[in-house]
């Protein structure tokens, strides 16, 4: 006879299931009572259902950490691009420690200050890497690297910040993508000069072309490297334990 699920995994199932049920497709008869492309109100999902979900019902959980809203809007921005594809996207700041047991895959990204991640982004995913490291799971980060230049950016441009390639091997990272983000012109002479010498210009510098590519690279591996869904994400249909710690709020 198997062996009973502990009680803190068949809690953690029920979450997960109850999330996972909002997130489906609705059926015809409910589909037809909800009118044309109508989301059941006070859903949690109501964001981050797709109408496209006849090509894909994964789930996918993105957590950002965003300074002054350039990360954060990067991170809406590919949400948006995955439900197009037919994914159910879950967008969360990582100040609300959603927790990554109850989704199919992962993207996590952070604004670069300093050389450092934003504060808590790091904790999330030492506190998570387990969770992380059993599903596909990306990075990518928003800073200046990306649109360096001259002699001295380019050397810097080619660099890969330490915390990257730390937290990408703490979480496991499949794949990471850095992408220039908003430079404001700052007050301060010296950091002006820095960010001449380095040969950052100031604007939006975001690649939005290259945010919709690395998007659609990610939909492509889900859809091709994934089961059929099966809500909630397991590692195995006999496993009832999913994730580790205390979930956060959904």
């Amino acid at each position: 006879m198997a062996d009973r699920p502990s009680s803190t995994g068949a809690i953690r199932l029920s979450r997960c299931r109850r999330i996972a049920s909002v997130a489906r497709k609705p059926t015809t008869k409910v589909a037809e009572a909800m009118g044309p492309r109508t989301l059941p109100e006070r859903s949690p999902w109501t964001d981050s259902w797709s109408m496209a979900s006849d090509q894909s019902e994964h789930t996918v959980l993105i957590v950002y950490a965003s300074a002054a809203g350039s990360t954060a809007q990067i991170g809406e921005f590919m949400a948006r691009r995955m439900r197009e594809a037919g994914l159910h996207v879950r967008v969360e700041p990582v100040d609300r420690a959603p927790d990554p047991g109850c989704f199919e895959a992962v993207v996590l990204g952070s604004a670069i200050h300093n050389g450092g991640f934003l504060p808590g982004f790091a904790d999330y995913i030492e506190r998570y890497a387990k969770t992380l490291k059993q599903r596909p799971n990306w990075l990518f980060s928003v800073g200046m690297g990306p649109a360096l230049r001259g002699p001295v950016g380019a050397f810097f441009k080619r660099l890969t910040p330490p915390v990257v390639t730390e937290c990408r091997t703490s979480a496991g990272s499949k794949g990471y993508r850095g992408f220039a983000g908003v430079v404001v012109r700052p007050p301060e002479l010296r950091n002006r000069l820095l960010i001449r010498l380095f040969g950052c210009p100031y604007g939006d510098l975001r690649d939005w072309a290259a945010i919709t590519a690395w998007a659609d690279e990610i939909v492509s591996w889900i859809d091709d490297a994934l089961p059929a869904t099966r809500l909630p994400a397991t590692r195995d249909p006999a496993d009832t334990t999913i994730g580790e710690g205390n979930p956060g709020p959904a």
